[in-house]
C-alpha cells in the first residue's frame, strides 16, 4: 500500500517528533548530570522542553495525537527506567509531562479561546509549584529518613583523638555520633551548628559527642581530624571499620 505525499509528510512530521523527545530526553538528563541531580530541576526542565516542543508540534500537526505520543515516549521511558524503578513515588513527573504537553499541544489550536489558553498554563503553573516546592522535598524526607529500634551495625573503632573518646553508649548517658566526611558539602555546613550545639551542652556530663567520617571518598582520619576552618573539633574523632565496608569514623 502506497503512501500519498499527505501521509508521507505527516510520518515524517512524527519522525520528527520523535527526534525530538529523544533531544528532550537528553536536555534533561544531561542538564541532570552537569548542573545537579537535583529531582526537581530534572522535573522543570523537563516540562518545559516538552511544553515548548508540544506548542510547535500542535502548530505545525494541527494537534495530532500521534506525534505527541512520539514526542513523550524518550522522556518517560528513561526516566521510568533510570529512576521510578528507585524512587517510584515520583511517578508524578510522568502525569504532569504528559500535561504539559497536552497543554502545549491545543495552545495555538484555533478552537481554543484565551481564556482556556491562560487557565491551562495557570495549572500547570500552580502544579508544578506545588509539586516542586511540597510534594518532593516530603517524599524525598520519609524515604531519606529512617528510624527504628533496631540493633546497629558492628564497628571496630580507631581513635583519632588524644584522650578519653567513648566508643559505646554508656548507661545512663546519651552518645550523640555525627556521620561526616570532608567530600560532603552538607557534613561540612552542618559542622559549625554541631559545634554550637556541643558548646550550649558543655555543662551536661551526661551527653557525649564524637564526629563519624567515611572513606568513601577518599577521607582518612588524619583528613576528617581538622574541622574545615583549621581548627580542632571541641569534641572527639574517631576512626571506624565496618565489618562488610570499610568506611572511617572520625
Amino acid at each position: 500500500m502506497k503512501l500519498t505525499p499527505a501521509e508521507r509528510g505527516r510520518w515524517k512530521f512524527r519522525l520528527g517528533s520523535l527526534g525530538l523527545g529523544v533531544l528532550a530526553a537528553g536536555a534533561v538528563f544531561g542538564a541532570s548530570l552537569a548542573v545537579s541531580d537535583d529531582l526537581r530541576l530534572m522535573y522543570l526542565v523537563g516540562v518545559i522542553v516538552l511544553f515548548c516542543a508540544a506548542t510547535w508540534v500542535g502548530a505545525k500537526s494541527g494537534r495530532d495525537r500521534l506525534s505527541a505520543c512520539l514526542l513523550y515516549l524518550p522522556l518517560a521511558g528513561m526516566f521510568g527506567f533510570f529512576v521510578l524503578g528507585q524512587l517510584p513515588f515520583l511517578w508524578p513527573h510522568l502525569l504532569l509531562w504528559a500535561l504539559a504537553i497536552a497543554i502545549g499541544l491545543s495552545l495555538l489550536a484555533a478552537r481554543l479561546n484565551r481564556k482556556g489558553m491562560i487557565s491551562g498554563v495557570v495549572i500547570l503553573f500552580a502544579l508544578s509549584a506545588w509539586y516542586c516546592m511540597t510534594y518532593i522535598p516530603d517524599r524525598m524526607k520519609r524515604a531519606t529518613n529512617h528510624f527504628g529500634d533496631g540493633a546497629a551495625p558492628e564497628f571496630a573503632f580507631q581513635v583519632v583523638s588524644e584522650g578519653a573518646v567513648p566508643t559505646t553508649a554508656t548507661p545512663g548517658k546519651i552518645l550523640l555520633i555525627d556521620f561526616f566526611g570532608t567530600w560532603c558539602p552538607p557534613c561540612i555546613a552542618e559542622l559549625p551548628e554541631i559545634v554550637r550545639v556541643r558548646a550550649g551542652l558543655q555543662n551536661r556530663c551526661d551527653i557525649e559527642f564524637v564526629v563519624v567520617g567515611t572513606n568513601a571518598g577518599g577521607d582518612t582520619p588524619s583528613a576528617c581530624a581538622p574541622s574545615p576552618g583549621g581548627s580542632t573539633l571541641p569534641f572527639p574523632l574517631l576512626s571506624i571499620r565496618e565489618k562488610k565496608r570499610t568506611p572511617h569514623l572520625v
